[in-house]
């Protein structure tokens, strides 16, 4: 067996995919009907797919419903996680029992997202912190990503609570990247085990950025077990 993961940038476009059967990346092709693809209501709940779940959010079979990470032991179903600034964290168990695909922006990182995916993956599956791999995708940065005063005190006091240590400014700028990697330390993952893509999708025009260009498109990021 083998973990496959892909972090994306513009293209292929999410909505792209829907009138097609398959998705193309590179010399890859995955048949839509091996995706599971998750709703995203920005929150932190986690679904554990099984082969049912394949081709969720493609032709009449509807997105996994009121989740924002996918869980799976299924040899070549692959998850995907749709992002225009909000972080993609891909998680591999290097012996490869099962991955996880989360979509963490604000408010799945107040929540921990990150967290409860390690802790269902050693309820569930006996992979423990250290076992895991973890890919951090692109997402906006802290200079371009200021809210409100009350959505900055609650996102603080949020990370705090988790013992976690925010880099604290006067602009109520939210650094997201930061805070998913400390609480990916905190749960017990190896320092050396974390990646991260540096990019800001709000800067770099190869991405989508809501905040930038207010669009409905979203780069994909897929992670899935395969056989040799």
């Amino acid at each position: 067996m083998k973990n496959y993961f892909y972090l994306g940038k513009r293209e292929p476009e999410y909505r792209e995919l829907l009138s097609q059967s398959c998705i193309r990346i590179e010399d890859k092709v995955i048949p839509l009907s091996q995706v599971v693809s998750a709703e995203q209501v920005h929150g932190n709940q986690i679904h554990i797919c099984t082969e049912a779940d394949s081709g969720a959010g493609f032709g009449d079979k509807a997105k996994v419903a009121g989740v924002d990470g996918l869980i799976t032991a299924a040899k070549e179903q692959y998850l995907m996680i749709r992002t225009a600034d909000c972080a993609p964290v891909l998680m591999m168990d290097k012996q490869h029992r099962a991955v996880a695909a989360l979509h963490s922006g604000r408010d799945g990182t107040r929540l921990n997202i990150v967290g409860k995916a390690i802790d269902m993956l050693k309820e569930h599956f006996g992979i423990l912190p250290q076992d895991l791999c973890v890919w951090i995708g692109a997402c906006i940065c802290a200079q371009h990503y200021q809210v409100s005063a009350e959505l900055y005190e609650e996102f603080v006091i949020a990370m705090q609570e988790q013992k976690l240590y925010p880099r604290l400014n006067q602009g109520n700028q939210i650094d997201i990247r930061l805070a998913v990697f400390q609480q990916l330390l905190r749960a017990g993952v190896a320092f050396r085990d974390i990646d991260q893509d540096m990019n800001c999708t709000y800067q770099d025009r190869s991405y989508h950025s809501y905040r930038r260009d207010g669009s409905k498109l979203r780069q994909i990021n897929i992670v899935g077990i395969e056989h040799e």
